[in-house]
């Protein structure tokens, strides 16, 4: 996002101040649907070619949680009638996984699907490693979903190649050491399972009509699950991280597929400054 919002301001700052307010939105709005078009789709479309290609017969690919550009060269290698499977790695809390199953079986392809507790199993079959990317840092490392790192360190051990598809607009100047600095928190409570969340938000709500929450908390069903969920939320040495990220070091990627080629992680600041400075 970063890029795109640097890439639209500089747009903003190039349009003639002569120009009417009606005439400058239009400038915008086709300038926005050109980046789309020509940084995304089109790079996207690329991307899906060129991977695809990697993809040879009988080879059985990984890939953990989902990405739509993973997705699209999957696919678009099972239209070319290349045979082969898919192993899909995925996690809670989210199971993004589950979709890209569903849409890889609907389409015809083998899948096989299990969770990042099983992936030192999993990977044992696999030939390459297919991973998309929330962004490639400047130092070659990969940040991404959170879980992807522990797959690529398995799929190193074992000497299989690690390919990331990405586009050139998610390259960026900064470097990542760790998954701490700079990473994003999402909500403790998608930790629980769908139940235990209703179990919580029962727990909240009765505690709002009560004045001891001890009291709310022997009001809703399920009495030893409601005392569980309330130390949970109120133990002062207890706490909740769900981190949405991780970092892959770069020396666990073997390649990086963008619409301007194949390269490897240490060319990922060069790309970023020809696709800046395009």
């Amino acid at each position: 996002m970063g890029n795109a919002i640097r890439w639209l301001k500089d747009v903003i700052i190039k349009i003639d101040p002569q120009v009417t307010e009606s005439d400058a939105k239009s400038q915008l709005l086709s300038s926005i649907d050109n980046f789309i078009l020509q940084r995304i789709t089109a790079a996207d479309e690329l991307i899906a070619a060129s991977a695809s290609q990697k993809i040879q017969a009988g080879d059985v690919i990984l890939t953990y949680a989902s990405s739509s550009i993973v997705q699209s060269t999957l696919i678009k290698a099972h239209k070319a009638g290349t045979p082969f499977r898919v192993i899909i790695v995925d996690s809670k809390p989210l199971f993004e996984g589950r979709k890209l199953a569903r849409n890889l079986a609907a389409h015809g392809l083998q899948v096989q699907y299990s969770l990042v507790s099983a992936a030192a199993h999993a990977v044992k079959e696999a030939t390459k490693v297919f991973l998309g990317a929330h962004a490639m840092m400047s130092n070659g490392k990969l940040y991404s979903r959170v879980g992807t790192a522990v797959v690529a360190m398995l799929a190193h051990e074992r000497d299989i190649p690690v390919i990331v598809c990405c586009e050139s607009v998610k390259f960026t100047e900064r470097v990542a050491l760790d998954s701490i600095v700079g990473n994003e928190v999402a909500p403790a409570e998608e930790l629980l399972s769908e139940a235990e969340r209703e179990a919580l938000v029962g727990l909240k709500s009765k505690s709002a009509d009560s004045e001891n929450a001890a009291d709310a908390a022997g009001e809703a069903g399920e009495k030893g699950k409601s005392e569980v969920l309330k130390w949970w939320r109120e133990e002062p040495n207890l706490q909740m991280l769900n981190i949405l990220y991780d970092v892959t070091p770069a020396e666990y990627i073997k390649m990086v597929v963008t619409e301007y080629g194949s390269l490897p992680p240490s060319s990922v600041p060069v790309v970023y400054r020809i696709s800046t400075n395009t």
